[in-house]
């Protein structure tokens, strides 16, 4: 039995953002040659995008909360290793 995920056109503008920042990356070897700096570039213009995606994964019932956190933990990471 499954339930349609409803989201906002927020967060379909959000998942929109990562989903063509992530295409214009060719893979794990794009990241591995970016600089610190422009990853931490990447992650500041998407960072906004990210947080509406912890909020889609805590509607998701069972992985959602548990996905969610483990990406919080992940851009917690990032806030350090990026400060603003």
């Amino acid at each position: 039995m499954s339930q349609e995920l409803k989201l906002t056109g927020e967060e379909v503008a959000a998942l929109d953002r990562i989903e063509a920042e992530l295409k214009s990356a060719t893979g794990a070897k794009a990241f591995a040659a970016a600089s610190v700096g422009d990853l931490c570039k990447k992650y500041h213009a998407l960072k906004s995008s990210l947080e509406i995606l912890v909020k889609i994964l805590k509607k998701i019932p069972g992985f959602g909360a548990k996905a969610a956190a483990a990406l919080e933990f992940l851009m917690g990471l990032a806030d350090i290793a990026c400060p603003v």
